[in-house]
């Protein structure tokens, strides 16, 4: 069974087994979460995608690890004016793998 969950104000594709990184929540590496926030369910046969059907549906999954995403760099130059800025930013991430699906 596939699912498409809502994280952090992203969408994922996930299917059991799946390990995906999401944005940092406040659960500690080994605690089991829950998705509420699923959008389409997909087996071999058919698809719902329709809200009143899937308020039931949900998606368990656990924390495996806290990581750090790639370094990004923001650089604002302004011509003539004689100023520059330089920073950085390293988004915090969680490694979780997709326990099971259910309607």
């Amino acid at each position: 069974m596939n699912a498409v969950i809502i994280s952090g104000g992203k969408q994922f594709y996930v299917q059991e087994g799946d390990i995906i990184e999401v944005e940092k929540t406040i659960d500690e590496p080994g605690a089991e979460i829950q998705f509420d926030k699923v959008l389409l369910l997909a087996d071999s046969n058919d698809v719902i995608s329709d809200p009143n059907l899937l308020k039931s549906a949900k998606v368990k999954a656990k924390v495996l690890a806290k990581t750090k995403g790639k370094k990004i760099k923001v650089f604002k130059f302004r011509r003539r004016q004689d100023s520059k800025t330089l920073n950085g930013h390293r988004q915090s991430l969680q490694k979780i793998e997709i326990l099971s699906i259910t309607k």
